[in-house]
């Protein structure tokens, strides 16, 4: 019997679990090389637009480590739109010198090939900079 292919919501929630439990590697091979990777304007995590994955780790991921013992995507909903996944959740942290608290997020992201080629987040910046500053 032949094995199924994975739908692109399957391999987005895929990649949610390898991010949760630290494996970078395999979350980052999710993305197409030239993945565009956008965060919200204002964002203390991470601002702007970046351009492949080695960017994306650089100017996205690396900071979360610096600022947070704990940083968690909890996925609450994946909506299933094909080439376009949207990812209803929080993001669920531990800052190095703060209390945890949560900030509701929505990521979107179109898919090519089974790999991640855009990805957009939304999330309360204010709110998250308040918390961080508690």
């Amino acid at each position: 019997m032949a094995a199924t292919e994975k739908t692109n919501a399957e391999i987005v929630k895929e990649l949610y679990e390898a991010f949760n439990r630290g494996d970078l590697e395999t979350c980052v091979a999710g993305f197409a090389d030239d993945i565009t990777w956008t965060e919200p304007a204002g964002s203390p995590l991470a601002s702007g637009t970046y351009s492949g994955t080695d960017d994306v780790v650089e100017n996205v991921f690396a900071p979360l480590d610096e600022q947070f013992e704990e940083f968690e995507v909890v996925v609450d909903r994946v909506i299933d739109g094909g080439d376009t996944i949207v990812m209803e959740g929080k993001h669920r942290t531990m800052p190095v010198d703060g209390d945890s608290f949560e900030v509701p997020c929505v990521h979107i992201m179109d898919m090519k090939g089974g790999k991640v080629t855009e990805f957009t987040s939304y999330e309360d910046t204010a709110l998250t900079q308040q918390l961080m500053d508690e």
